[in-house]
């Protein structure tokens, strides 16, 4: 019983499901924000107030925002989708699995490597370094798993 949990539970499988939970989550927040869902309320962040603040610095019409925080989401939760792929597929397929992997790791990248760069423009310092920092756990999220994944399908 435990060799079954314990070939389930690996870290790499944990990484990935950690990478597309958080972008189905993120992603799911621009749309649930203050939800009352069954049993809780989704409370997350009010991004429409960050943004109409940024808007306001750099002269854009507020009317942008909600199509922004739209696009923005619905982009996050397709990250997520080659990430719980990678995830279902993680041992029956390990080539399959690294293929949707490095699909969604790379859009994650790039996701936050455009966040960072909106935050330098905008003068969010303190979005910037939490961009900066989530950016740093995605390549090393991204090599470990590569490394994992290559040594399991050698086996």
């Amino acid at each position: 019983m435990i060799d079954k949990v314990n070939s389930f539970l690996v870290m790499p499988r944990i990484i990935i499901i950690y990478w597309a939970g958080f972008w189905l989550l993120n992603g799911l927040d621009k749309f649930l924000f203050r939800t009352e869902m069954c049993i809780f309320t989704w409370y997350g962040k009010d991004r429409t107030e960050q943004f109409s603040n940024y808007f306001a610095q750099s002269d854009i019409p507020p009317v942008w925002i909600s199509p922004l925080l739209n696009t923005i989401g619905i982009w996050e939760v397709l990250i997520s989708v080659p990430l719980c792929y990678a995830a279902w597929q993680y041992k029956p397929r390990f080539t399959l699995c690294r293929d949707y992997f490095n699909l969604g790791m790379n859009l994650g990248a790039l996701t936050f490597l455009a966040f960072s760069m909106g935050d330098i423009v905008i003068g969010d310092r303190a979005e910037l370094l939490e961009h900066g920092t989530y950016f740093i756990l995605v390549l090393i999220s991204f090599w470990y798993v590569n490394q994992s994944l290559g040594e399991a399908a050698s086996k």
